[in-house]
């Protein structure tokens, strides 16, 4: 990365502020290749089944802009996250009458 002239500000995800030494440094070792033998791959999430080992399915829905902000509000307030409400809700449903 000699040469490059970097502006603006550089954050990553977990708000670290990286300067241009930290650029060129990371650019080096991706130019000379990463050592990947000592990498393990990180566990995905745990299952919510009840049985160990038995995949979570997905459920994907839209929702108009309002209700979503709405629900994620309500959801802070409670200490939930959007999930944990929906869990609850499609449980509910669920249940038999």
């Amino acid at each position: 990365m000699a040469g490059t002239l970097v502006t603006g500000t550089i954050t990553t995800k977990s708000g670290q502020t990286l300067s241009e030494a930290d650029l060129d440094r990371l650019a080096e070792e991706a130019e000379a290749g990463f050592d990947l033998s000592t990498w393990t791959p990180r566990p995905g999430r745990p299952s919510l089944s009840a049985s160990p080992g038995v995949h979570s399915p997905r459920i994907v829905a839209r929702v108009p802009e309002a209700l979503h902000r709405r629900v994620s509000a309500r959801a802070a307030s409670e200490g939930r996250s959007v999930s944990a409400v929906i869990r609850l809700l499609l449980e509910d449903y669920a249940r038999d009458r």
